[in-house]
């Protein structure tokens, strides 16, 4: 089983720390949820994970075998980030071949999003095109995946598609979700992780959550 785990990770910026020994991991057949506030630091630690954010220090390793640039090793992981990431100027047919991604993967999970193959992605719905990157990275061949948000300006159709791809496809990857819907989140996630005040806590289940004050009872 591939697994992979991110532990001791500091951040700071300038003399405000923003990440304080987080640990956090993903593992093939599971997929890892990742709730928090707004600013308390998980598009970070994802930034991290993949790559990009610079660190202070960091113990990521996958099989035993640690990596600092996870983003230069090819098949290993890859990120969605909370912002648009995919091309205007390309049609999704040329960009599912970029990815190496028969359409009737996605088509066939995903009818609706048949009339899009021949657009750009400036023509797409923003919903849409925040539903083709979320769909492109999970069907990719990596390892692993990550994704920041990826129910975000999902109508309620797309957000049951997307829970029962990710229910699929975690059989063959390792999968971490950061989203503030956490009732979708919560209904696919395996491990649940809690970021507060710099650093990552366990939780079992919703209950815990209401324990660390991230939701109240009124909430769940």
């Amino acid at each position: 089983m591939n697994r992979l785990t991110a532990e001791n990770i500091f951040v700071s910026a300038g003399q405000k720390e923003i990440l304080k020994g987080v640990a956090i991991s993903a593992a093939q057949g599971k997929i890892t949820g990742l709730l928090g506030l707004n600013g308390s630091g998980k598009s970070t630690l994802l930034r991290t994970i993949f790559g990009t954010q610079k660190s202070d220090d960091q113990n990521i390793q996958v099989k035993g075998r640690s990596i600092r640039s996870a983003y230069k090793v090819g098949g290993l992981l890859n990120f969605l980030p909370s912002h648009s990431m995919l091309p205007g100027n390309l049609e999704i047919k040329t960009i599912l071949a970029h990815y190496g991604i028969m359409a009737g993967q996605i088509v066939n999970s995903v009818p609706e999003l048949e009339d899009d193959l021949e657009k750009h992605v400036f023509e797409l719905a923003g919903g849409h095109e925040r539903l083709w990157s979320a769909l492109l990275l999970i069907y990719a061949d990596t390892l692993f995946t990550m994704l920041d948000e990826p129910f975000t300006h999902l109508g309620p159709v797309y957000i049951e598609r997307l829970k029962e791809i990710l229910r699929t496809e975690k059989e063959r990857k390792g999968i971490i979700i950061t989203d503030h819907m956490h009732r979708h989140l919560l209904e696919v996630s395996d491990d649940l992780f809690l970021m507060k005040e710099g650093k990552t806590i366990y939780c079992r289940n919703s209950d815990d959550l209401v324990v660390h004050g991230y939701l109240s009872k009124r909430l769940m």
